[in-house]
Order: structure tokens, then C-alpha cells, then sequence
């Protein structure tokens, strides 16, 4: 199985005019008593969305009742995989990052996304209506079988005003992991015993595939992956990878530390970040209305906190990660017409575009989207669309569970246990190159 991944590089500038949700797309015909289950993520942002619009406004639309059922990130794929590969139900819809994508594919599990649910004669029409390459992620074999819920890439939020507090400008955060280090040292806060009370720089590690956005970004600005080109065996026992591996423990341990785990009863960077536990953090767009709806006084417009372009190595290759989520239909489903087509309602119309962006900071990238003019009224996002531009994907591999487990299980090694990567990094290319060997 092969999977066309072409970037998103040279075209975030295109201006035509995206294509609005027509009339046959969404219908009465199956307003006898229907009812769609939909599952997502409890990012509480999109919950709200979901419930409290989305869900509504479809149902008035066309007679469909959605059940909508959300859980923790970090379970939301398990039950989800649990559910469809058992044979018996679960959800018709999903949310859910598209990481363990081809895995979904590979098990025949998802539906083909359904054209004409959307309004067009054909696929090709359809993926024409987006940003050239964007939906490429998310073909098999000539088919399409996802649609974009965000198109994320990952840069960098800093409190500035822990910055200022720190004696450091607030207009200058950092642009290379270097003075990442420099400046942590001066943010990160102990108390008397020694214990970290503040992180000057944050790693999220809150679900399987989050090292892979996050941390792992540094790989291929060494110009390695956790996987070689091809895929089959690792990308990262070499000079490059253990570079990457050693930055991010010397982030834990030793006298660069800038970084530590256990600042909150719970992982959640909206309120480590909001709270002030974390002076910098790599994130998505998505990050600033959680904070802001939890933290009213930590706000962009107020100087609070700032947003920047990721920071790169010195000598490395320029690179960030692609983080996007995505819709998709079970092939199981008895209703799967209805789940396109709720998708398409939720997505399509320039009403429900506006809401997301404008409520979640997520981006649906139909054609010139940079031009709508919700997006262009927000201050902030022009790093994350610079980011968009030398975003790589994820590793290609239908044992994407396997492979974030051993990725998981060796940040955790390093992290929390204070192993070095010498003996770290042998050790996971080994188990990742059995992996992807079966």
C-alpha cells in the first residue's frame, strides 16, 4: 500500500474562491428517526462546537439526530480501533488525528469519503476544491478516504510576560533551540527543595503520537525521521538522531535542564501554559482559545503571551511537523451518506469555516482559506502558516500504534528514568526496525 504525501509547500498563497455546501448535499431524505453516532476527542473547544451548533443546526437542516460521544485523547483511538475491529457497531463517524491513518486503511475499517455528500460529480472535483496537496495525505491507491478537520502544523507559544519577569525581551523569543536553553535557564523556577515549580520550555507528551508532533520535530531538522524514506527500518541511529535525542535530554537533565514532568496533577498544556508552569511550550494554533476560554486573563491582545515560528538547530534543515486531524466513516456504517454529509455541514459551508476558526483556530484548507476574512482577522496566525511551509508529515506505517508505543516507552527512558540516549537510541532503533520488519 502506498500513500502519496506531497506538501503543502508553494501554495497557502492561492486565492480562488472556495466552494460553498449546495443544496442536494444536504437533505431531507433520511429524516425518518435516523441517528448517527459521532466520536471525537474531549478537547473542550471542539465539544463545544460540536454540541452546541453543529449537532443542532444539522438536525434543523435535515431531520438527523447526531449522538455525539467525546473521550480522552489518549483513549479516543483505542476505543475507537476496539469498537470497529471487534465487528459489531461502534461509532459511524470519527475525529481523530491522522497519525495511525493508514492503519485504519490497511484493516479496511473507513468508508471512501462519499463526493457526492459534499456536492460533487467526482473525487477529482472535490479534492480540487482544497489547497493543492493538501488532502494527498489521506489517498490510497487513487482513493479518498479522509476529510481535514484541522490542517495543523506546530510552532511556538512564550509568556511574555514571565519573560519580562525574567529580565528577558519580551519581543525576542527564540529562534533556535540554543537560545531555547539560554533563555529556559533564566525562566525555569525550583522550590526549596529543589523541585521544578515552573519549566522554562515544555515537551507535550499527552497522548501516543504527541512525540511525534512535538519532541520529535527536532528529527528531521537534523534531516532524519523516526522511519528511513522507504519505511522500512529506523531513520534515526545515526549522528543526526542522536543528536536530536541528546538535545532533548539535556532539556531533562543536567545543567541545561529546562524542562521536567509532573507540573500538574494532569497532562494538559492549556493549563500549564494558562497557569504560568510553562514559559514556553510548541503547539498548535489550536492552543490559544483553549487558554483563553480557561485563562480570560492570559490573552494574546493583552501582551501576555506571544506566538513565534518554531525554533530551528543552527546547522539543521528548517522543519516543523504537520498535525492534522481528520474525519472518517466506517466501513461498517449503515449510514454512512449521513456521516459525509454531516461532515460536509460542519465543514463546507463558509458558515461552519468561520466558526472553527474563529472559535478553535482550526484550519480547513479549501482553496484560498488564507483569504477568508475570519482568518485574516486573527494577529497571530502568519507563524503557523510560515510553519505550514516546511511542515513534514508523520512516518508512513500502518504499525503506527507499535512503532509510538516504542517511541513512548523511550522518551519516557529518557525523561523520567535520566538514561542517555547512547544506550536509549540502539535500543529503540532495534525494536523499530523489528517493527516495521513483520
Amino acid at each position: 500500500m502506498r500513500i502519496s504525501r506531497r506538501s503543502l509547500i508553494k501554495t497557502l498563497g492561492a486565492s480562488t474562491a472556495a466552494m460553498s455546501l449546495s443544496a442536494p448535499s444536504i437533505r431531507r431524505a433520511f429524516a425518518q428517526s435516523a441517528r448517527l453516532v459521532y466520536w471525537g476527542h474531549n478537547y473542550t473547544t471542539r465539544v463545544q462546537i460540536v454540541d452546541e451548533t453543529m449537532v443542532p443546526g444539522f438536525a434543523a437542516e435535515t431531520g438527523i439526530e447526531v449522538q455525539h460521544e467525546n473521550f480522552e485523547t489518549n483513549q479516543n483511538e483505542l476505543k475507537i480501533l476496539t469498537a470497529w475491529s471487534g465487528g459489531g457497531g461502534g461509532p459511524d463517524l470519527v475525529s481523530v488525528g491522522a497519525n495511525n491513518f493508514a492503519n485504519y486503511v490497511y484493516r479496511n475499517l473507513v468508508a471512501p469519503v462519499d463526493f457526492e455528500a459534499f456536492g460533487f460529480s467526482s473525487q477529482e472535483e472535490l479534492i480540487d476544491a482544497f489547497e493543492p496537496g493538501s488532502l494527498d495525505g489521506f489517498i490510497v491507491d487513487g482513493t479518498l478516504y479522509a476529510m481535514p478537520m484541522d490542517l495543523a502544523s506546530i510552532s511556538m507559544f512564550y509568556r511574555k510576560d514571565l519573560f519580562a519577569e525574567a529580565g528577558l525581551d519580551p519581543e525576542r523569543p527564540p529562534q533556535t533551540w540554543e537560545e531555547v536553553t539560554e533563555m529556559g535557564k533564566e525562566l525555569i523556577q525550583r522550590d526549596s527543595n529543589g523541585t521544578v515549580t515552573r519549566a522554562g520550555w515544555g515537551w507535550m507528551a499527552r497522548s501516543m503520537s504527541s512525540h511525534f508532533y512535538y519532541w520529535g520535530a527536532m528529527l528531521p531538522q537534523k534531516g532524519v525521521d523516526f522511519l528511513n524514506a522507504e519505511g522500512t527500518a529506523n531513520g534515526f541511529n545515526n549522528d543526526g538522531g542522536m543528536e536530536a535525542f541528546q538535545y532533548l535530554h539535556s532539556t531533562f537533565h543536567g545543567e541545561d535542564q529546562v524542562s521536567a514532568l509532573g507540573l500538574a496533577p494532569t497532562i494538559s498544556p492549556v493549563d500549564d501554559f494558562g497557569a504560568g508552569r510553562v514559559a514556553m511550550l510548541n503547539a498548535g494554533l489550536w492552543l490559544a482559545p483553549g487558554v483563553e476560554n480557561k485563562y480570560p486573563d492570559v490573552t494574546f491582545k493583552d501582551g501576555v503571551y506571544g506566538v513565534a515560528r518554531l525554533p530551528q538547530f543552527k546547522d539543521g534543515t528548517p522543519a516543523t511537523r504537520l498535525n492534522p486531524w481528520v474525519y472518517m466513516v466506517s466501513s461498517g456504517s449503515q449510514m454512512q451518506k449521513q456521516a459525509w454529509q454531516f461532515v460536509a455541514y460542519m465543514t463546507q459551508r463558509q458558515e461552519s469555516r468561520d466558526i472553527w476558526f474563529r472559535e478553535a483556530n482550526f484550519v480547513l484548507p479549501w482553496k484560498g482559506f488564507r483569504d477568508d476574512e475570519v482568518v485574516k482577522a486573527l494577529p497571530y496566525a502568519e507563524p503557523f502558516f510560515e510553519d505550514l511551509a516546511i511542515g513534514k508529515p508523520l512516518p508512513n506505517t500502518h504499525r503506527f500504534a507499535e512503532l509510538a508505543s516504542a517511541v513512548a516507552q523511550a522518551y519516557d527512558r529518557i525523561s523520567a528514568n535520566g538514561e542517555t540516549p547512547d544506550v536509549v537510541v540502539p535500543d529503540l532503533a532495534y525494536e523499530v526496525d523489528n517493527i516495521v520488519a513483520e
